[in-house]
C-alpha cells in the first residue's frame, strides 16, 4: 500500500483539524444565538406584562424610566 509523505499527511490533518474546530465554533455560535433570542423573546413577554399591567392602573402614560415620574398621554381621536 502506497503511503502519503509526513509532510502531506501532517498538512492533511492539520487542515482536518482546523475546519473541525472552526465548525464546531459555529455550531456554539449558532447555540447561544439560538439562547439569546430565547431570552430576549422572554424579556420582550415580561416587558409587555409590566406595560399592561401599568397601563390598567394609570392609563396611557409616558413614564421617564430614570426617575419613575409620569405623564398622561393625550388620546388621539381617528375619526
Amino acid at each position: 500500500m502506497e503511503k502519503l509523505t509526513e509532510e502531506e499527511l501532517k498538512s492533511l490533518q492539520e487542515s482536518v483539524g482546523k475546519l473541525n474546530e472552526f465548525k464546531m465554533a459555529l455550531a456554539d455560535a449558532t447555540t447561544q444565538k439560538h439562547m439569546l433570542q430565547v431570552e430576549v423573546l422572554k424579556h420582550a413577554e415580561n416587558l409587555a406584562g409590566v406595560q399592561r399591567g401599568l397601563e390598567s392602573k394609570y392609563g396611557n402614560i409616558e413614564i421617564n424610566l430614570q426617575t419613575g415620574e409620569y405623564e398622561l398621554q393625550k388620546e388621539e381621536n381617528n375619526q
